[in-house]
């Protein structure tokens, strides 16, 4: 049984044992290899994004290998934390752990998971950022929720009423051939810029609140504008993004006393909305962080989107609604912590 890309290694291995009729529990016995140790982050509640991950030592990759009948290489090149786990150097018994995953995962595109599985069952997947979106199914992959501690349903978004997000997806596309580390390092910025400017949004602001209305079918808009926080605000970052990539010089000149700052105005400007011109909705330095935008070159690109904490800094849309946000971690005492 062939994995997806980028699938969780969890989900591969729950995937072979339903296919031979199996628990998780019962494939890992069978095939000699102990019921995997969870630590205790693994109990509490944790992020949208987080999976509990399952890590393999290489005698417990080996025999799973040979069970699905697909090379350890092979499984190693679509699964990215196949060959993660810490173990000392050739060891003699089959392992298992059970941690927080170090990347984020999302179930993918339900109706594309079902049509290549043949299984109903959603697939946690490590998407980069230019996978988010299905352009087949109009599908944005959100990430799971939980409100008052009960998992929501809407795991994904339906973009069929909002082309003008398929169009700029396009455009992301395109803008990461062309401009390279200059790409990320204007995308890294754009997107923090969208993500506070959409909470901080005045009441004449109308795009993004119609647009969470279309995603959400006009159900529950306050909730959607929260979980697809992203998507709704996702044309104006690639639009902003392309923007300080090119960052005229002429823009970045410093603030005349008594007048709008020109780099506001251009950005207001580009984006349709006056109220950009309020210098208080611009970071310290933010002429400089565009200033030392990295230069147009191609290079290997990282496989994890970009992620916004959804419950910091401070409350937020999902704190108000009920969302539960994960326990901070308790920092070690004493001289093994130091």
């Amino acid at each position: 049984m062939a994995p997806l890309q980028w699938e969780t290694t969890t989900s591969y291995v729950q995937r072979l044992a339903r296919r031979h009729h199996m628990s998780t529990a019962e494939l890992l016995h069978a095939l000699g290899i102990p019921w995997p140790t969870a630590n205790a982050e693994c109990t509490k509640p944790h992020g949208p994004y987080t999976s509990i991950e399952l890590y393999l030592n290489a005698p417990s990759r080996c025999l799973i290998a040979a069970f699905a009948g697909i090379p350890d290489e092979h499984l190693a090149h679509a699964l990215p934390e196949w060959n993660r786990y810490r173990d000392r150097p050739d060891p003699q018994t089959a392992r298992a752990r059970l941690r927080l995953a170090s990347a984020h995962a999302v179930p993918g595109c339900p109706r594309c998971t079902l049509a290549r599985t043949s299984d109903p069952h959603p697939v946690p997947q490590y998407l980069p950022d230019t996978h988010l979106i299905c352009r087949r199914h109009h599908t944005w992959m959100l990430g799971r929720h939980t409100l008052a501690g009960i998992p929501l349903p809407a795991e994904h978004a339906d973009l069929a009423r909002t082309p003008e997000i398929l169009a700029a997806h396009h455009m992301h596309l395109r803008f990461l051939r062309r401009w390279g580390a200059a790409a990320d390092h204007a995308l890294a910025l754009a997107i923090n810029l969208t993500e506070t400017w959409r909470r901080a949004a005045p009441t004449e602001e109308r795009i993004w609140p119609a647009r969470a209305r279309r995603i959400g079918n006009n159900k529950r808009t306050r909730l959607w504008y929260a979980l697809a926080r992203e998507a709704i605000t996702y044309p104006e970052t690639i639009a902003l993004a392309q923007f300080f990539a090119r960052h005229p010089r002429a823009l970045l000149a410093r603030e005349r006393p008594g007048r709008t700052h020109p780099l506001h105005t251009a950005i207001a400007a580009l984006l349709g909305r006056p109220w950009l011109e309020d210098p208080a909705l611009y970071p310290d330095q933010f002429e400089s962080r565009i200033r030392y935008t990295p230069g147009r070159h191609p290079y290997p690109r990282g496989r994890w989107p970009y992620r916004h904490n959804p419950y910091g800094p401070g409350p937020t849309e999902l704190t108000e609604l009920g969302y539960q946000p994960p326990r901070p971690r308790a920092k070690p005492h004493g001289p093994q912590g130091r």
